[in-house]
């Protein structure tokens, strides 16, 4: 049964979600959390760890949620039914591309979709920032906004290396926490 119940809400999840890993995210919260599969430290440690190891995010994050259930069993489970829709789905609309590339309907629906993709990533990004940036040490709270500060400018302002950004911030989050 457990396995149907990972199949089933990693599936909704893959076939609902659009932009991306980040956007998946918010649907995968409400589910873990639903079942109580994980604790909220639980979960925002493996979308660290998601983050900084290869593999799309909500892939990875699938498949840490279906093996704390049911194991490698469940493992494979979430992982594969969370990424079975965009097969589908592509299946699907690369039978029908010649059909619908002058489509004006698909522009409209494009157009729809992106303020839901991009409210969703936001939100993705106010779950991993709240617990960094809400607590009640208001040091912790100046030293991370510190970190993103230099982050922030030094992609958008000083357009330096994002691998130098990365290793920056890291060693500046090791030494400052």
């Amino acid at each position: 049964m457990i396995y149907f119940i990972l199949f089933y809400e990693f599936f909704k999840i893959g076939m609902f979600s659009f932009g991306g890993g980040l956007a998946m995210l918010p649907l995968m919260q409400n589910v873990v959390f639903k079942y109580n599969w994980l604790t909220e430290q639980q979960f925002l440690d493996i979308i660290a760890i998601s983050q900084v190891t290869p593999g799309p995010i909500a892939i990875n994050t699938a498949t840490f949620v279906g093996h704390q259930v049911a194991g490698i069993p469940g493992a494979i489970t979430a992982t594969l039914s969370s990424a079975l829709p965009s097969f589908l789905v592509i299946l699907i609309v690369a039978s029908l591309f010649d059909k619908i590339r002058t489509n004006s309907k698909k522009e409209f629906f494009f157009k729809a979709v992106k303020p839901v993709t991009l409210a969703l990533i936001t939100f993705a990004g106010i779950i991993i920032a709240k617990p960094t940036f809400l607590v009640d040490d208001y040091s912790q709270t100046i030293k991370a906004l510190f970190i993103f500060l230099i982050v922030f400018l030094g992609m958008k302002h000083i357009k330096i290396n994002p691998i130098i950004i990365l290793l920056t911030s890291s060693f500046l989050g090791i030494f400052l926490f």
